[in-house]
């Protein structure tokens, strides 16, 4: 499975896209709006409280706006928007639980006022001796009750509302996370027919998949996930309709033995690189050459652990002196934790690869990274030899 969130343009586009790059290279974009919405709710008086409530969860979300800064800094927007909005979810829920701790302890106070009303009432019925007094003790003594009641049924509410804000606020991410991954989905084939030349071989198809791949694009940054989603379906479908017509007439243009020594050149290269682990292999009609680094990250940190930079620089020149190839760089961990935060560090650990490639001068627009998490171990989860070895990165050559 290859991830999400990056294309690689069409040919016809990447000259537009050299040039943009040159354009704002040095400029930072405006901050996303994700980004203030999560700032601003940080600032709310009642965040120190519930930071004591639940340190976990506000830790978590300060790590992701870290993050998302970061990848504002970096223009990874897409990147910045769900790790803002992640954040905010965490600490929206963090609140909701501070509140809800609140409205209990409002509660408490309401019912130990009850209790305190009807034990004056029973001490004062001793000592009243006029019926009228012990009538006008009893109607106060309703009264407090009453009260308490309907104060204790309002915060109850309360208690509602914000539980359905939360859960509402959580449907609304998993439709724009779903949304996002058949946008990648749509990307990666897309992606693939490049490999196969499908916008010289299947013009119409090609073409299609473009726009409709715009089209989700648009509708995702108008909160239209539904119309995001249909439109992504359609995308991926026209690029498999592309590739599996241009699949053909590009291997009888591929056959030439310049390609096939280029290949194998490759593979040699490969090969003779210290500390990766290198394997081939097909997943339909794609085939992929596969230098795997193992033990690249410590625990469950983004950051590349040190004493790597000279694989690293390896593999910098080994994509640089075959610029003909697309390439994916993949992000994974072990198994162990929940799976929404492996893919977010698996997806920290790409891009982190990636800056570091694109710093030793391999080209951004030929690289995407993604993150897998614990999917496709590599090693053996059962043992802590294994578990270090799959906190790893794969950096994988596409070609036909």
């Amino acid at each position: 499975m290859i991830g999400r969130g990056l294309r690689v343009p069409s040919q016809a586009a990447w000259l537009a896209l050299a040039c943009g790059t040159l354009s704002f290279a040095c400029a930072t974009p405006p901050k996303p709006r994700e980004l203030d919405s999560y700032e601003t709710l940080r600032r709310q008086p009642a965040v120190p409280e519930a930071a004591k409530k639940s340190p976990d969860l506000v830790a978590s979300a300060d790590k992701l706006c870290e993050h998302a800064e970061e990848e504002w800094q970096s223009n990874d927007l897409d990147e910045c928007r769900r790790d803002a909005l992640m954040a905010q979810v965490k600490l929206k829920t963090a609140l909701a639980l501070h509140e809800q701790d609140q409205l209990k302890a409002r509660i408490q106070v309401l019912s130990g006022q009850e209790a305190q009303a009807q034990e004056e009432l029973a001490g004062l019925s001793k000592d009243l001796a006029s019926e009228n007094e012990k009538l006008s003790l009893l109607q106060k003594y309703v009264e407090a009750r009453k009260t308490a009641e309907s104060e204790k049924q309002r915060l109850s509410q309360q208690m509602t509302n914000a539980q359905e804000k939360a859960e509402a606020e959580q449907q609304r991410l998993n439709q724009e996370l779903l949304a996002q991954q058949k946008i990648g989905a749509a990307q990666l084939a897309l992606r693939t027919a490049d490999t196969v030349d499908a916008s010289k071989y299947a013009k119409a198809e090609y073409g299609t998949a473009g726009d409709m791949l715009a089209k989700a694009e648009a509708d995702l940054k108008q909160n239209d996930y539904a119309g995001a989603q249909a439109s992504a379906e359609v995308a991926e479908k026209s690029a498999q309709k592309a590739i599996e017509i241009s699949k053909p007439l590009y291997e009888q243009a591929e056959q030439a033995s310049e390609s096939k020594a280029r290949n194998d050149a490759l593979a040699r290269d490969a090969a003779a690189i210290m500390g990766v682990v290198v394997k081939l292999e097909r997943r339909g009609d794609l085939q992929r050459l596969v230098l795997t680094i193992p033990e690249l990250f410590s625990k469950r940190q983004p950051q590349i652990a040190p004493g790597h930079a000279g694989v690293l620089d390896a593999v910098a020149a080994l994509v640089k002196r075959y610029p003909s190839y697309p390439v994916q760089i993949i992000g994974y961990t072990d198994n162990r934790g929940k799976s929404g935060e492996l893919l977010a560090v698996s997806a920290a650990r790409a891009q982190s690869v990636y800056s570091e490639l694109a710093s030793r001068g391999v080209e951004a627009r030929r690289m995407m990274a993604s993150g897998l998490g614990g999917e496709e171990p590599s090693f053996d989860n059962k043992t802590a030899s294994g578990r270090a070895k799959n906190n790893r990165v794969d950096i994988v050559f596409l070609y036909h």
